[in-house]
């Protein structure tokens, strides 16, 4: 199915169905808010990307750029140390909708934006990720820095870091 998959630039005018995929890929605790998502897609959309599939949204990665090399509970709030000019890509979701999981949709993704970040001179992206989800961030090139700081939701997570470059 990967192949069938379009990545595209994700646009204000589709926030009520990224935000319902976003809401059934993640328990509430975890979930963003529509007015994360509208505050991401108005201040940083080149990080924020939806997947189609005959032209209906299955999926979405969204980011931003930082000076911080790790998500940190802060960077869910408004104006919490975003950085256009930061040396960091932080990815605050990837999800995809629960009928189309296991298709290569993440991979699609998250292929996509590493080859956005590296294009535009990041050196480094990070995310957090639950436990067991950290083999398949490890299957993309990640990997783990240990238990995060972030404690969103209440869950445990972990850092997830790849590094284009590293010296």
């Amino acid at each position: 199915m990967s192949t069938n998959i379009i990545i595209k630039q994700a646009e204000l005018s589709n926030l009520e169905k990224l935000h319902n995929i976003e809401c059934l890929a993640f328990p509430p605790e975890k979930a963003a808010s529509r007015e994360a998502f509208e505050y991401r897609l108005t201040h940083f959309s080149q990080w924020f990307f939806k997947a189609e599939h005959e032209g209906k949204i299955v999926g979405l990665i969204d980011g931003s750029r930082s000076d911080k090399p790790y998500i940190t509970d802060d960077l869910y709030e408004q104006d919490g140390g975003f950085d256009d000019d930061g040396e960091h890509l932080l990815i605050y979701g990837l999800a995809v909708h629960p009928d189309l999981r296991h298709k290569k949709i993440a991979h699609s993704l998250m292929e996509h934006i590493l080859k956005e970040a590296k294009a535009a001179g990041v050196k480094h992206v990070s995310l957090t990720c639950k436990e067991s989800l950290t083999g398949f961030y490890e299957s993309m090139g990640y990997s783990n820095h240990g238990i995060s700081e972030s404690v969103k939701g209440n869950v445990v997570s972990y850092d997830m870091e790849v590094y284009f470059d590293k010296e």
